[in-house]
């Protein structure tokens, strides 16, 4: 992952934006790049109106998000004060807003909820639609804790999980924090490396962990890796639970299907209690 251009946050003045926020701009801190806080501007811009038909004036809606965006970016300035901010008034919803400006950067930051429908209970619709249609690593934030936890990342073999082990490693290395490669065979005894379970694990999977370590490593060679094989119900059973304490889990946007957000995904992002990255990339498709 290369975070040599700003990351982005989008902001509507909720309280899960606001952690959203806070949690790039501690990212942006760690890794020595600017932040970028947007905010998607959808008030009807009406021009002369009929006869006796008063015209709406977006002004006076106008300057209250601006004052929003900047009250946010002293916000950060506050907390980090070392962190380069920008703020953006962006025409449009935020779901197409954010869709767009995911296309031309290394990381999308976005809260769980927004304002607006709730397609589900945990899930907010915004979130959910940008998981299904961005071109960079979409980090959902819903907690600021574990801070001190390893970063997590599924492992299955697939390409799409080979570059969510790249962007784990990254951000381990960033928080200098240990970098632990999962992988979960629903109901199957397994132990590598620390992991659970008793039987020994087949050639195979221990293959994949030992080529998902060996990428991490070439990436950043003083990184502490750890790797398991988990035991669940299903896969994201075994990733929701593994979740527990860490800092963050990362994941490809799907495994070996070929749809736009994979099963095992979706449900652990809807279930989960702690922070997620879903990566996907534009040449990934």
């Amino acid at each position: 992952m290369d975070l040599t251009r700003s990351i982005v946050v989008g902001y509507d003045d909720t309280s899960a934006s606001a952690a959203a926020v806070r949690w790039a701009a501690a990212l942006a801190r760690s890794t020595g790049v600017g932040l970028r806080i947007v905010h998607a501007w959808s008030w009807p811009l009406l021009g002369s109106g009929l006869a006796g038909v008063p015209v709406m004036d977006s002004a006076g809606p106008r300057n209250q998000a601006m004052q929003l965006l900047d009250a946010a970016a002293e916000a950060v300035a506050a907390r980090e004060p070392d962190v380069q901010v920008h703020t953006d008034l962006l025409p449009g919803t935020a779901r197409d807003v954010l869709d767009q400006i995911s296309q031309t950067t290394e990381m999308l930051v976005v809260g769980t909820r927004g304002l607006g429908p709730v397609l589900s209970t945990l899930l907010g619709s915004v979130s959910q639609g940008i998981l299904h249609d961005a071109g960079c690593p979409v980090a959902v934030i819903r907690s600021e804790q574990h801070t001190a936890g390893p970063v997590l990342v599924a492992a299955d073999g697939s390409p799409s999980a080979a570059e969510a082990v790249e962007v784990a490693a990254d951000l381990a290395c960033s928080w200098a924090v240990p970098l632990r490669i999962v992988h979960v065979r629903p109901d199957g005894p397994g132990r590598y490396g620390g992991g659970t379970g008793t039987g020994a694990i087949d050639a195979r999977t221990q293959s994949l962990l030992d080529g998902a370590s060996a990428q991490a490593l070439a990436a950043h060679d003083s990184l502490t890796v750890e790797t398991r094989v988990l035991e669940g119900r299903s896969a994201a059973d075994g990733l929701l639970t593994a979740a527990a304490g860490a800092r963050i889990l990362v994941m490809g946007h799907r495994g070996h299907s070929h749809g736009p957000l994979g099963s095992t995904v979706h449900a652990t992002v809807l279930h989960a209690t702690g922070n997620v990255v879903v990566v996907r990339r534009h040449l990934a498709e």
